[in-house]
């Protein structure tokens, strides 16, 4: 998330231009097409900020995009005696000031976003992404009180998110989406971390000015409401119940195994339970032959026939 000074007493338009509507458009496509296709949120939202990026370059006139009136018309502005649009609550998520900018969020989104997003529902992602932000946003300004700003850029909504993440699989290591050879998995506190210091170097090293209090009002924000969002309902699906794991106790034969099913056992979510029990499944070993097990048709299985109901 990114802040730009804007004129004290400017008062927000109603008439926007051409550019800001298309934007618009494409915003509302991009959800539209993202829950009729149940297709991952995060990716194509990714694509919409990429789509709104050039809008902002096609618009701007010149070769600062800070001059486009999609940044004004769309970002959360702020100034003495000035309210921001309704709209624009959601729409300065998708709204960016530099092409790093846009390329450090699309990290966030693409390569990391969709694996807890796959876990945990597009739904509840979205609550977390977009509740975040505008979480992020007043925390920014109530540090700020009176300062006349534009607010853009979805990175307080993937912080929220990644605070979400740290919450619910605490010591989950995270494979980036898309396989990058060499880059090994990760714990998700060091992603999020390395997320941070990678912004803070860019803005060391030409990156305009970054809204740090946006950032940790968003994390914070997400690993709060953490819980409470994995409790919304997700449509078509019921009530999920916390699976017994009595039927994995023999199975867990190394200090590791151990520790997985502790925190199985301790999580009070049902996918979080889901998450142990299939990171326990990944390591543990069939008590016959000693190979691989697999989970399937609720129940473990193994290549030499061995199986149990779990």
């Amino acid at each position: 998330m990114t802040p730009a000074s804007v004129k004290p007493g400017a008062a927000i338009a109603i008439d926007m231009e051409a550019a800001s509507f298309a934007a618009i458009g494409v915003i509302v496509f991009a959800t539209a097409y993202a829950f009729a296709r149940r297709a991952l949120v995060s990716l194509v939202y990714g694509v919409a900020v990429l789509a709104v990026y050039a809008l902002e370059v096609a618009s701007a006139g010149g070769p600062f995009v800070l001059a486009s009136p999609v940044l004004g018309d769309l970002g959360l502005r702020f100034a003495p005696g000035v309210w921001p649009a309704p709209w624009t609550w959601i729409t300065f998520e998708f709204v960016h000031a530099s092409e790093t900018h846009v390329l450090l969020n699309l990290l966030g989104l693409i390569l990391i976003s969709p694996g807890f997003e796959e876990r945990i529902g597009g739904v509840r992602w979205a609550v977390l992404f977009f509740a975040g932000g505008a979480f992020g946003a007043v925390v920014f300004l109530a540090v700020h009180a009176g300062a006349s700003t534009v607010l853009v850029g979805a990175s307080a909504g993937i912080l929220a998110a990644f605070g979400a993440y740290g919450r619910l699989f605490p010591r989950e290591r995270v494979t980036l989406f898309l396989p990058i050879p060499g880059v090994p998995s990760l714990p998700i506190a060091q992603v999020v971390l390395g997320y941070l210091v990678l912004e803070m170097a860019l803005s060391l090293f030409g990156a305009r000015g970054i809204a740090w209090e946006a950032h940790v009002g968003g994390i914070a924000f997400g690993f709060a409401a953490a819980p409470a969002v994995m409790r919304l309902p997700t449509p078509g699906r019921r009530a999920a119940r916390l699976r017994p794991i009595e039927g994995l106790r023999d199975l867990a034969t190394t200090p590791e195994l151990q520790r997985i099913l502790e925190e199985a056992e301790r999580a009070d979510l049902p996918e979080t339970r889901d998450a142990w029990i299939e990171k326990f499944v990944a390591g543990a070993r069939c008590p016959r032959c000693g190979g691989p097990l697999q989970r399937r048709f609720g129940g473990l299985r193994s290549t030499c026939g061995w199986r149990r109901p779990v």
